[in-house]
């Protein structure tokens, strides 16, 4: 049986710092993605998606854009909205 595993928005500084977090581990470490190119100024203004085990530990998360910004990566549509910046740990990978 799989861990439960909650998602949320990432609402308070500690929820995005879990976030960006997770992205350092996964892109910056993992991937060599260089840090500089990570964060971008998307993220003032995205919400934040967070997966937490039952203990509260991060597993998870993406970044949704929207209006302006998600036009600008999705090729001009204001009204839909763009996820990206997913990652999941390593150790949380394929736990469904």
């Amino acid at each position: 049986m799989s861990p439960a595993v909650t998602v949320r928005v990432a609402e308070d500084p500690a929820d995005r710092e879990a976030c960006f977090g997770v992205r350092k581990e996964v892109f910056v470490a993992e991937q060599g993605v260089p840090e500089d190119i990570e964060y971008d100024a998307y993220d003032a203004d995205a919400v934040h998606l967070l997966a937490v085990a039952a203990d509260g530990t991060p597993l998870g998360t993406a970044r949704l854009l929207h209006g302006a910004a998600a036009a600008a990566k999705n090729g001009g549509d204001p009204s839909v909205g763009s996820l990206g910046r997913l990652a999941v740990l390593k150790r949380a990978r394929g736990l469904g």
